[in-house]
């Protein structure tokens, strides 16, 4: 947690600003919005991994989850067509949130927000 902690000391809070919907053949990113390319997050991506010395060979995709399902790919279509997202849609993040993932996501447990500098 200390190193949490200390890694998030650095950064600043950022916009993360998002282009379309989209989905995957994956109960957790069923439905997202893309992000529009941001190169902040993409470094701080890379530092975290460096950080938290993670290795992995799954490939970055920042987005914002709007349906974790098994939806089959024609409803999941039908859904995508009939949403309007406003454009431009942004959020600024300004804090990091730890989250405990054990079951399903009604059983996932919040355990720390730090706030970014």
């Amino acid at each position: 947690m200390a190193k949490l902690i200390d890694f998030t000391q650095t950064i600043e809070p950022f916009q993360i600003s998002f282009s379309h919907v989209g989905m995957f053949d994956q109960y957790f990113r069923s439905v997202i919005i893309h992000t529009h390319l941001n190169p902040a997050l993409h470094r701080l991506h890379a530092s975290a991994m460096e950080q938290f010395e993670v290795k992995t060979n799954n490939t970055f995709v920042p987005h914002l989850s709007l349906l974790y399902s098994h939806l089959k790919l024609a409803n999941k279509k039908l859904l995508m067509e009939s949403l309007a997202i406003g454009s431009p849609l942004a959020v600024t993040i300004k804090e990091a949130v730890l989250v405990e993932t054990n079951g399903g996501p009604d059983q996932w447990q919040e355990v720390i927000r730090i706030p970014f500098s």
